[in-house]
């Protein structure tokens, strides 16, 4: 087993670009969303999209050093398209919220600007004798938002919203760069006339930026060991990893898209089971990866956007950023949060209503299973409904896995997040898109893909990716029976009022998408609620003795309050959709199950007497 890291360490330990942070306790995730010191200031990490990791912290520091104005910050992001998406939401959702009463400054056209910002070492031959010195074939332009610092918020809602933000690792490249060039200017620097120029100023913006935690080491060591830790990890990786360099990071790219259209070479299938996609003709030209999963909904999304420009539907209880992504960019969506019983008839209600207007409706999404609830759709009524009325059906897999579950041959676009069980080491983040070639719109979202797409997976993240899961599909049936057995355990204590797992919620709708390999099982993740409401989940929740952190799908188990954490400043109105705050939401792992239900038998007992009795 894992043992419990402390809070705002990594997660898993000593791990540089770990996608989780510890948060230990109940009151660590309560305090963690009430911006607590006592938390914040111990944050080493966090999850990437929520937290903006320390080394694009570092590099934010010394792009505002070079170009900003006073009272500037700056958002840093892999292409100028995606910087030029951020400023049209912070115009945007500026005027909504001052349309609303809010309180929000309203930025003057041209306020907000990019500028591009250029990785290239000085000395080509200084950087190569580095340990990280693995050059690129040409320069590296990340491009930088540069707004006042009063609308951080809302570049900081985009990076989040979408995932378009840059990699922290190809942050680590452009810091590791730009303290070889600082050296070589510092060699040269005493033949030189003395300036205070952009020089001095590179110097002071790059040791101001460590990702150091107070207390802590002194600017000038902070720098040194930071960078001692990035050549460290790089040193473990090649002498003992299974890594490529990142220059093969191309074919690691091409490898990942035929493993993830299951369309590998009779010379990979050999190295390891590989899935059947079950769809006639997929190729891996089906397959677009993308940076993170949520960005692998935004692109979705954009294509989309990009045919008609109309609403859809999100059917079901989504991930939160999901259903942000459907609301803010767009004409706007039409939630139906049950995704059972009447929200069937009210989607053909919807869907005709729209018909007769001659405004069809755009899509309609759906996670099978879905983030927390583990209920399917019947994917059946929904391709049906989506046929009649020209819809896309856009279904998020993440949770399922194609290794369990068929969704695309019902789906005309599938997103998934390879983050999280694809990867399954929880130390770099991915997404895909796959789209069925078989479905009536395959032709125009194939050119409404092409339209918008850029392959921004930076080349270190691509590599970490298809070392991770060469093994995914021989880990997914260990992690299920793990998972049937400790939901099975808690179904069975008198504590629990509820566990949400797709063999107990809308099973006949699990079961029709469910593959019929004797290796297909339910997948990892679980949701539980206690008789005792939240006095009882709190007791169960701090007495695990496992991670304890954001998101899922990870080798080991890991265990969140799922709530408290995606809809904190919202929790009545997820309550409405049976997402209550006291809900703990579990990711099964690989550890030995005998050692798994110990641990969960032991948490379900050290809730005491009084906090076992009905809410």
């Amino acid at each position: 087993m894992h043992s419990q890291v402390p809070l705002g360490e990594c997660v898993p330990a000593s791990t540089r670009y770990a996608v989780s942070v510890s948060l230990p306790t109940w009151q660590d995730n309560v305090d963690y969303e009430l911006g607590a010191p006592r938390v914040l200031e111990r944050m080493v990490s966090g999850y990437p999209r929520f937290f903006i990791a320390k080394p694009i912290q570092a590099l934010v520091e010394l792009v505002k050093d070079r170009f900003a104005l006073p009272n500037e910050t700056a958002m840093v992001f892999p292409s100028p398209a995606c910087a030029e998406r951020c400023i049209a939401y912070i115009y945007d959702q500026a005027a909504k919220q001052r349309s609303a009463g809010l309180a929000c400054e309203q930025p003057a056209r041209g306020q907000l600007r990019v500028v591009q910002y250029v990785a290239e070492p000085i000395d080509k031959r200084a950087a190569a004798l580095d340990t990280i010195g693995r050059l690129l074939e040409s320069p590296i332009a990340i491009y930088c938002v540069l707004l006042p610092e009063g609308l951080f918020p809302l570049a900081k809602q985009y990076w989040q919203h979408t995932g378009s933000g840059i990699s922290a690792r190809l942050a680590d490249y452009c810091l590791h760069i730009a303290r070889v060039n600082e050296e070589c200017e510092r060699e040269v620097r005493p033949f030189l006339p003395a300036s205070k120029g952009a020089s001095a100023r590179r110097k002071i913006g790059y040791q101001a930026a460590g990702p150091s935690v107070s207390p802590g080491p002194a600017a000038g060591d902070e720098a040194q060991l930071y960078e001692a830790g990035f050549e460290a990890d790089a040193y473990m990786e090649e002498r003992f990893g299974r890594n490529c360099d990142p220059k093969h990071a191309a074919e690691m790219k091409a490898v990942l898209r035929r493993r993830i259209a299951g369309a590998l070479s009779a010379e990979e299938q050999k190295q390891g089971a590989q899935v059947e996609r079950g769809v006639t003709g997929l190729t891996s030209d089906d397959v677009y990866l993308v940076s993170t999963g949520m960005g692998a909904v935004y692109y979705a999304h954009l294509a989309l956007l990009g045919m008609s420009g109309r609403k859809s539907v999100c059917f079901g209880f989504p991930y939160t950023d999901t259903l942000k992504i459907l609301e803010k960019f767009g004409p706007g969506v039409y939630f139906l949060g049950h995704g059972e019983g009447s929200d069937y008839d009210e989607l053909e209600r919807i869907l005709e209503r729209h018909a007769e207007s001659q405004d069809p409706i755009q899509a309609i999404f759906a996670e099978c299973p879905s983030n927390p609830l583990l209920k399917t759709a019947d994917l059946s009524r929904l391709r049906e409904l989506a046929d009649r009325h020209g819809a896309a059906l856009v279904v998020d897999e993440t949770i399922g896995s194609f290794a369990n579950v068929d969704v695309l041959s019902w789906a005309d676009v599938v997103v998934s997040s390879l983050t999280k069980v694809f990867s399954g080491d929880s130390n770099v983040m991915g997404g895909s898109i796959v789209l069925n070639p078989n479905r009536a719109l395959y032709q125009p979202l194939r050119a409404a893909m092409d339209a918008v797409f850029e392959d921004l997976m930076w080349c270190e993240d691509a590599v970490f990716l298809e070392r991770n899961s060469r093994d995914f599909m021989k880990r997914v049936p260990g992690i299920n029976r793990n998972a049937l057995a400790v939901a099975e355990l808690l179904k069975a204590s008198s504590k629990v009022a509820q566990v949400r797992y797709p063999k107990f919620t809308t099973a006949e709708n699990y079961a029709r998408i469910m593959r019929s390999t004797s290796e297909a099982g339910y997948g990892g993740l679980l949701s539980v609620e206690f008789v005792g409401g939240e006095s009882a989940s709190r007791a169960f929740y701090d007495s695990l003795a496992c991670c304890k952190g954001p998101s899922l799908g990870t080798n080991f188990t890991l265990a969140s309050p799922y709530t408290i954490l995606a809809h904190f400043t919202e929790l009545e109105w997820a309550a409405k959709y049976g997402v209550h705050a006291d809900l703990v939401r579990i990711s099964i792992g690989l550890e030995p199950l005998d050692e798994l239900l110990a641990m969960f038998q032991a948490a379900l007992d050290a809730i005491p007497a009084a906090a076992a009795r009905p809410r």
